[in-house]
């Protein structure tokens, strides 16, 4: 397996194992803490799911996927987020928002370069 593989798949086991954590923390600790600090958490959760969903999807499907399905695929996920922001701006906390934002301008360039790959192939 290459660096960039082994990397995701480690990335892939700590968000899976932090949206454990979390998921654990919020059964068994409901009936204390905060509305806020629960909806804080919830919507950590849902960029977790997010995120893992988006890297499941990028070390399984790298090598089984044509490039423009791979555009399809990240312009799907670019969409969904965008609603998620726009849905539930108000409540997603700051540095949330900053990943959330970041991530997106990576599709947004992978979706470029990918889209201009496939143009200078088909030249």
């Amino acid at each position: 397996m290459d660096n960039n593989k082994e990397g995701q798949v480690e990335n892939l086991v700590n968000l899976v194992e932090k949206h454990t954590r979390t998921e654990r923390h919020l059964e068994q600790y409901s009936h204390i803490g905060s509305k806020e600090n629960k909806e804080q958490a919830r919507d950590k959760q849902a960029v977790r799911e997010a995120e893992i969903e988006n890297l499941k999807n990028k070390i399984v499907s790298d090598n089984n996927q044509s490039k423009m399905e791979q555009v399809k695929s990240i312009t799907d996920k670019y969409k969904k987020t965008q609603n998620y922001m726009e849905d539930n701006y108000d409540s997603i906390p700051k540095e949330n928002m900053e990943s959330i934002q970041d991530k997106q301008q990576n599709r947004k360039t992978q979706i470029e370069n990918l889209t201009k790959n496939i143009y200078e192939e088909n030249k």
